[in-house]
């Protein structure tokens, strides 16, 4: 019987063997090689994976090769036109410049093509260099017409002899550099991060906040952070914080409203910058009278009565003037710069 159970035995172990032979992957113990055999099938799997990913990659560094992106490029046009025109017109010519935004007619979008189609180039020079009167009335919103703005702006004029400008200038630097984007142009707590924040930002330059908060207490908060706000003595200096402290005083409402309605003729400190004092003309052609400097003999001669009522003159005044560019630039300025109105894609 045990014969007998040997030759079975024999003839399954043949079967088995013919079974497996006629396998296309060998099944094979642990320790007959099977690892072998199935690191080579991986090692050819991830190879055949490697070839295909270079020559997709070759094929990207090819294409890339064959159609190269061009960065695009300022020209002297559009980069004249940023600087002197974009306040009222917009980046783009659109119309929607900062400055635009206190005027009651908004600034035309300058994509028109009868815009400078109309006009001989010549003409269109001379306009921009002389100005040209264009009857836009100030909007009441932003700015209204109140015995509290005049006050403000008296009380700011009558500070500027004072201001310590050479501290408040490296003060404004940081303050621009690094609190901006929270607190604001004009530290009224609307920067650009500002919506982001709890609680509610402060205004820095209210008068109760002025009169009520130390010197101290803005050297602390800017040292050490309070809130959001995080500590600065890693990266500014001890003079660049009392720096910042000296323009964070100059905040005011009265600032708000020199900085942006009279600064440019008067200068940040009250002195014309030298295009300013320049001879100008109106549009009849008459030569107005020179920028007055508010340094402190101007304001020990001049009443809180004769200040009024320049200042009320100037806010009540119901007609802009585009500035003209005569100082600024010349004739090939303006062409270079009507060569880049030309150029923008024309709107309806």
């Amino acid at each position: 019987m045990r014969g007998k159970d040997n030759v079975g035995g024999w003839c399954v172990a043949m079967v088995m063997l013919m079974v497996g032979c006629s396998q296309r992957t060998p099944s094979l113990a642990p320790g007959d090689g099977a690892a072998s055999v199935q690191g080579t099938a991986s090692s050819q799997i991830e190879s055949q994976r490697q070839q295909e990913s270079s020559r997709e990659q070759s094929g990207s560094a090819g294409s890339s090769l064959q159609t190269p992106a061009t960065p695009r490029r300022f020209s002297r046009g559009e980069v004249l036109f940023i600087r002197n025109c974009a306040g009222c017109h917009g980046w783009e010519g659109k119309g929607g410049g900062p400055v635009g935004q206190v005027l009651l007619r908004k600034p035309p979008s300058l994509h028109r093509p009868e815009l400078l189609t109309q006009n001989t180039e010549s003409e269109l020079i001379a306009r921009i260099l002389l100005g040209k009167d264009l009857s836009v009335p100030l909007s009441s919103e932003p700015l209204e017409d109140t015995e509290r703005d005049v006050a403000a702006l008296i009380t700011y004029l009558r500070h500027l002899p004072s201001v310590p400008w050479k501290e408040v200038s490296a003060g404004q630097e940081v303050y621009d550099s690094l609190c901006v984007s929270c607190h604001g142009i004009w530290g009224r707590g609307d920067g650009l991060m500002a919506a982001a924040l709890t609680p509610r930002l402060r205004d820095l330059g209210d008068p109760a906040y002025q009169s009520q908060v130390k010197d101290a207490a803005l050297f602390r908060i800017i040292s050490e952070g309070k809130g959001a706000m995080p500590s600065t003595t890693e990266v500014i200096s001890e003079e660049d914080r009392r720096a910042v402290i000296a323009f964070i005083r100059l905040l005011s409402p009265g600032h708000e409203l020199y900085n942006r309605f009279c600064e440019v003729c008067h200068g940040a400190t009250g002195t014309p910058p030298e295009d300013a004092q320049q001879e100008l003309f109106d549009g009849g052609g008459r030569a107005r009278k020179r920028s007055p400097v508010f340094n402190a003999k101007y304001m020990k001669t001049h009443t809180d009565k004769q200040l009024r009522g320049w200042v009320r003159h100037m806010l009540k005044q119901n007609r802009a003037l585009m500035p003209h560019f005569g100082g600024e630039l010349d004739a090939e300025e303006v062409r270079q710069i009507l060569a880049y109105l030309r150029s923008l894609p024309p709107q309806p």
